[in-house]
C-alpha cells in the first residue's frame, strides 16, 4: 500500500476476546479501496498483547489487509496505542476506533465528503449505540450545515474525537493523548481540537459510528475516588493552553464539565454508597476552581442545577441532600429544569432550554 492514503483507520485493542474482526469487517465497507496505493489503511495496534495473538484471531481475507503494530507499556490506558497508530499514520486524515465499536456501511467515504479536499481540521462522525438509541452529541444549532462554532455549537460536549481528524492539524496543535490518566484520556485532545480554531464539521446524516454493546459487561464496577476519576480535569484546566481560552471557551468546558463529568460522578457515588468526605472536599474545590477559571459559567444553568451545585459546594451538605438535588435535576420538564435564576441566562446557548431543544433535535 502507498504511504499516503486517505484515511489512516486506527483501531486499539487491549484483549483478544473482544470483536476486533468485526471492527476490521466494517472498515472494509466504509467506502474506500484498499488495494496497494488505495485510499484507506487500517492499522491495528496490540496494546500489551502478542501480535500473532490477534492476527490470528482475524479471517485470512482480514488479516490480509491489515497493518499490525505491537505496544506494550503496562499501562491500562488507550493513549498510548491511539498514540502509536497516529505516530504511524501519514493519510491525510487519521480515524481513531475502539475495538468494540464498528460503522455502519459506507461511512468514512461519507465522512470525507465534509472534509473539502483536506480543508477541514476535523469531521464529527453521528453516533449510535448497538442497540439503537443516538447520540446526541455535540448538540448542534439545529440546521446547521456548515463549519461549526465551538461554543454556539457546544462541541465541547463531544468528548471522543470520533471522525475524521486532519494529520497537519494534528501537528499544528500539537495534539497528544495524555499518558497515566485512569480515564477521560481523550478530553484534552477533543478539547484542542475543538477549540483549534480551524474549520469543523458535523456529517450528520451520514452512515454512523456504531458504540458496541460487548464494552459494556466489561467495565469495571470498582468506584474510583472522584479526584482519580477527574484527574482529566485539572490536568486540562491547569493546562496553559486554558487560560489563553476566551472567556466564553473556558465558560463552554466549565459548565459541560459540571453537567457531566461533576454531577453524573457525585451521584454515582450517592446512589451506591461509596461517596466519601475526601470525595465531597475535592468536588468543592473543583468547583470553586471552575469559578476562578471560567468566571459566570453557572450563569445558563436551571434553578435545579444551581441548587445541585450549590450543596455540592458547600462541605457541610449531607449525602441525602446531595443527592436529592441531584436527582431533581434529572426531572426534566419541570420548571425548575427550564428556567434560571437570572433572567440573562434564561435564553443563552448553554441554558437549559436552547440545550435541550438542540440536543432533542439532533
Amino acid at each position: 500500500m502507498g504511504d499516503a492514503p486517505l484515511v489512516d483507520a486506527v483501531i486499539a485493542v487491549h484483549d483478544a476476546s473482544r470483536p476486533i474482526a468485526r471492527a476490521v469487517d466494517s472498515l472494509t465497507t466504509s467506502g474506500l479501496s484498499l488495494s496497494t496505493g488505495g485510499e484507506l489503511r487500517i492499522t491495528v495496534v496490540c496494546h500489551n498483547l502478542p501480535v500473532d495473538e490477534i492476527r490470528s484471531v482475524l479471517p485470512d481475507r482480514l488479516s490480509s489487509v491489515v497493518r499490525f503494530i505491537g505496544l506494550r507499556d503496562g499501562i491500562a490506558s488507550a493513549a498510548g496505542p491511539f498514540t502509536a497508530g497516529i505516530d504511524a499514520a501519514t493519510g491525510g486524515y487519521v480515524s481513531i476506533m475502539g475495538s468494540d465499536d464498528y460503522l455502519e456501511g459506507g461511512a468514512l467515504a461519507a465522512w470525507l465528503e465534509h472534509a473539502h479536499d483536506g480543508a477541514v481540521d476535523a469531521v464529527i462522525a453521528p453516533q449510535v449505540h448497538a442497540g439503537g438509541s443516538k447520540v446526541r452529541t455535540p448538540p448542534v444549532r439545529p440546521l446547521r450545515r456548515g463549519d461549526l462554532d465551538p461554543v454556539k455549537d457546544r462541541l465541547a460536549y463531544r468528548t471522543a474525537p470520533l471522525g475524521l481528524i486532519s494529520r497537519r492539524a494534528i501537528e499544528r496543535l500539537g495534539l497528544a493523548f495524555p499518558a497515566g490518566l485512569r480515564t477521560g484520556e481523550d478530553q484534552s485532545f477533543s478539547a484542542k481540537l475543538w477549540f483549534g480554531g480551524g474549520a469543523i464539521r458535523f456529517a450528520a446524516k451520514a452512515p454512523r459510528y456504531v458504540v458496541g454493546a460487548d464494552a459494556a459487561t466489561r467495565i469495571s464496577l470498582t468506584r474510583r475516588a472522584l479526584a482519580e476519576d477527574l484527574a482529566f480535569v485539572d490536568q486540562l484546566i491547569d493546562d496553559p493552553w486554558f487560560a489563553t481560552l476566551s472567556p466564553r471557551a473556558r465558560c463552554a468546558i466549565a459548565i459541560k464539565v459540571v453537567r457531566i463529568h461533576v454531577f453524573d460522578g457525585v451521584l454515582a457515588r450517592a446512589n451506591d454508597e461509596t461517596w466519601s468526605p475526601d470525595d465531597h472536599v475535592y468536588a468543592s474545590a473543583l468547583v470553586e476552581r471552575l469559578r476562578l477559571t471560567a468566571r459566570g459559567f453557572e450563569r445558563p444553568l436551571s434553578i435545579a442545577d444551581r441548587k445541585a451545585l450549590d450543596a455540592i459546594v458547600d462541605v457541610n451538605s449531607s449525602q441525602a441532600l446531595i443527592a436529592g438535588r441531584l436527582r431533581a435535576r434529572r426531572r426534566f420538564g419541570r420548571p425548575e429544569t427550564l428556567v434560571t435564576r437570572e433572567l440573562s441566562g434564561l435564553l443563552a446557548v448553554e441554558g437549559p432550554v436552547r440545550f435541550m431543544t438542540a440536543s432533542a433535535l439532533l
